[in-house]
């Protein structure tokens, strides 16, 4: 994440925030398995983020 900090211009962009967040669900999503009303929720949080990304993909092939 720092070397993409330095080849970025000194910002980070959206994309690593976006996987941090996949992951960070996904993780969640492992280890608290007891609910899964809540884990459908966040497989939708996680289908939300996909889709974000995606979206920022097909912009930046623009």
């Amino acid at each position: 994440m720092i070397v993409k900090y330095f080849k970025e211009n000194y910002h980070f962009p959206l994309r690593c925030f976006i996987y941090l967040g996949i992951t960070g669900t996904l993780r969640f999503i492992i280890v608290s398995h007891e609910n899964p009303i809540a884990n459908f929720v966040f497989s939708l949080v996680i289908l939300v983020l996909m889709i974000s990304y995606l979206m920022l993909t097909f912009e930046r092939s623009q």
